[in-house]
């Protein structure tokens, strides 16, 4: 037996192996457009629930950035209406000292 001869490979002639590498492209083909389908099928709606959820989480930051903001500004005017409460409170009791 030879391995190669002019009219054969592996004692398959080339109309065997034509047939052969037709079926196994046919195979390859009909695989690649199942996963296709099932990858469309199975993970598209997880891919749009985490685009969603990125969006969200997105948002919910600009939110929160600008809450920090608020509450940073909210704490200076609190902390300067302390401040004029205490100027207040010293001035009455001057007042009420010098009577």
């Amino acid at each position: 037996m030879h391995w190669i001869t002019p009219h054969s490979f592996l004692s398959l002639d080339w109309d065997e192996w034509a047939s052969i590498i037709a079926i196994l492209t046919a195979i390859t083909l009909m695989l690649r457009w199942l996963i296709g389908k099932a990858d469309i099928q199975l993970f598209d709606p997880i891919r749009r629930q985490l685009s969603d959820v990125n969006d969200n989480l997105a948002e919910f930051n600009r939110r929160q950035s600008k809450a920090e903001l608020r509450l940073e500004n909210d704490d200076k005017k609190f902390i300067r209406h302390d401040e004029e409460l205490k100027d207040h409170e010293r001035r009455i009791t001057n007042l009420e000292e010098r009577r």
